[in-house]
């Protein structure tokens, strides 16, 4: 059952019971109904729920300079240590490339057969 079959099907129960109703109850009924159409006014208020932070309000305590700027800092701190890590740390062949340059190399380098193999290529 698709949802406008159901709709036709709470209608026509609604509809059923409407031959039960005393003619004094359904002239209030009607009233009411009338009364409620004319009074009907469109509220141009946006509706929230719970305790949600209004962002709708230009100056809102939430999103003030106060609030943003600890944020903002600990993101720029972040930011600087991980550049400054990434220099930290250099490649292993760097190290070795200079020690060869400047002839600093310790006998098991020379000793070590994967370093003749590197030489000669």
């Amino acid at each position: 059952m698709n949802e406008s079959e159901l709709g036709k099907k709470v209608a026509q129960l609604l509809d059923h019971s409407l031959d039960n109703i005393d003619q004094n109850i359904l002239g209030r009924l009607q009233s009411g109904r009338k009364a409620l159409i004319e009074n009907y006014r469109e509220s141009g208020m946006l509706a929230t729920a719970g305790n949600s932070p209004d962002i709708s309000k230009p100056r809102s305590p939430y999103f003030s300079i106060k609030n943003i700027l600890p944020f903002v800092t600990l993101l720029l701190i972040l930011i600087s240590y991980t550049y400054w890590q990434s220099f930290q740390y250099s490649d292993e062949n760097d190290e070795i490339d200079i020690l060869l340059l400047a002839d600093d190399l310790p006998i098991n380098a020379y000793i070590d057969n994967d370093f003749d193999v590197w030489l000669d290529s």
